[in-house]
């Protein structure tokens, strides 16, 4: 009964964020009515019903309070700032599409300007979270998501630097599968809740199956073969690296604040190939 007045919600947001257990604070009002049950029950909180004010006379106020229209219940906005740098040259990212769901549910499609930084207005209080898809992507394409945090107010300006600033369309966590005996393509794929094309489309951009054998040979080293004539993967693939695509889902990004998201390019190794 709480919950359903804004003003008290807000209260118990409040109070519930003052409390440890609630470290990034609740996403939706479901969990906040959750989270002060809880609290409730094991005694660390406690609602006490305040009498009305009396009358100078002594006499508790006997007059009907005045009525407020749903005007006087307008929700405060606030803002949202993030900034996508490399982690190594802290140069801005730019054009690079995100996904925000803001702290009432609903999403907004983003995408970084030239100093790397999206800007919303008008958010709900609360906590938002920035997601990445992954439909299509490539490794050539993807930055991969190394830290975040919150962003100085002042920055100190940036030097002039002759390494190009990477780029890439997508936004991941990227897990480096070193190959051992054994394990096959397929099986890597099953571990990883993916299918052979989407690893052989992420790491290489095709789906062919002779494209795909040559990759194995060229980018991961392998040299053994099976029975029908296909590479098989050893522990002695040099470099032996697969690279597997997770997608990014960061929550507990508060609002009025500046959130800074670090990325770099992937580390690819490739087996060198020489002839005489």
């Amino acid at each position: 009964m709480l919950a359903q007045d804004f003003f008290n919600l807000q209260t118990l947001r409040e109070v519930a964020q003052g409390h440890a257990a609630a470290e990034f604070g609740p996403r939706s009002t479901d969990q906040l009515v959750r989270q002060v049950a809880s609290l409730v029950a094991l005694g660390s909180l406690r609602l006490v019903r305040v009498p009305r004010a009396p009358e100078t006379t002594g006499r508790y106020l006997r007059h009907k309070p005045e009525e407020l229209t749903p005007a006087d219940f307008v929700e405060e906005t606030k803002w949202l700032r993030l900034q996508v740098v490399d982690d190594v040259t802290d140069d801005p990212i730019s054009g690079l599409k995100l996904s925000i769901v803001l702290p009432d549910g609903s999403q907004k499609q983003a995408t970084t300007d030239s100093s790397g930084r999206i800007e919303l207005s008008s958010v709900p209080p609360g906590y938002a979270q920035v997601n990445a898809a992954l439909d299509g992507a490539t490794l050539k394409e993807t930055l991969v998501f190394e830290k975040s945090g919150i962003l100085a107010s002042k920055q100190p300006a940036g030097r002039s630097r002759k390494r190009k600033t990477p780029s890439g369309k997508f936004l991941a966590r990227v897990v480096e599968h070193q190959v051992s005996d054994g394990q096959t393509l397929e099986g890597i794929a099953e571990q990883y809740g993916l299918t052979v094309d989407d690893i052989a489309r992420f790491n290489w951009d095709t789906t062919d199956p002779d494209e795909i054998q040559r990759h194995l040979y060229v980018d991961v080293g392998c040299t053994a073969k099976d029975e029908s004539g296909k590479f098989v993967f050893t522990r002695d693939d040099e470099p032996g690296l697969l690279y597997i695509p997770r997608p990014l889902a960061m929550s507990g990004l508060a609002v009025e604040q500046s959130h800074i998201l670090r990325v770099r390019k992937p580390a690819r190794s490739a087996a060198f190939l020489f002839s005489v």
